[in-house]
């Protein structure tokens, strides 16, 4: 099950970042995660569906490949969907980009551009608003005196780039940026990409 959860999470995320060659499947083939263990086999494919070639496996004969699917949203545990750097992404009266993120060791560097749609004011702190998370559920410690506008008022229409430094306790891995432009409001998220 892991083996499968890790194949077509690395298929998606292979899907939406890799530059590739599309091309249409003529006949019926097995999905492998190994071409050496072609007994393992994920899924089937069938003639019509659209794939991107991504690359070949060392011997030459088989194509390692992503392809887009869709699957229903209650047969998932978490249903979000992560955008990635330098995508924007609306929740409510807000409009935000990812613009950069680094790691340096335990600490956590973001930059991010906040658009208030609204026709009022939009308070912006980002203690409240912002949660960066690692891969086993850390949450980074929000460093206000090295970040660069964490607290301010977005006017109608107005732009705020925020400069975000967060903490860990370790150096942390998978990280994901949650936003949400009220207390109670819609949240959106990013994958930082290490």
């Amino acid at each position: 099950m892991k083996r499968l959860r890790f194949f077509f999470t690395t298929v998606f995320i292979l899907s939406t970042s890799l530059p590739g060659q599309i091309t249409e499947i003529i006949k019926k083939t097995d999905i492998l995660a190994d071409p050496k263990e072609p007994k393992n086999v994920l899924g089937r494919l069938y003639p019509g569906v659209e794939i991107k070639k991504i690359g070949k496996d060392p011997s030459g004969k088989f194509i390692k490949a992503t392809f887009d699917f869709y699957i229903p949203l209650e047969t998932l545990k978490e249903g979000r969907v992560a955008k990635s750097i330098g995508e924007w992404q609306v929740a409510d009266d807000a409009t935000i980009k990812l613009l950069r993120a680094e790691r340096e060791g335990k600490t956590v560097r973001i930059s991010v551009a906040i658009v208030n749609q609204d026709e009022k004011d939009m308070d912006m702190s980002a203690l409240l608003l912002f949660k960066l998370v690692d891969g086993e559920g850390n949450i980074g410690n929000l460093e206000f005196m090295q970040s660069r506008n964490s607290v301010g008022i977005i006017g109608p229409g107005k732009t705020l780039r925020s400069d975000l430094v967060y903490n860990f306790a370790k150096s942390p891995e998978n990280l994901e940026l949650s936003f949400q432009s009220k207390l109670v409001g819609d949240q959106v998220f990013f994958l930082l990409g290490f």
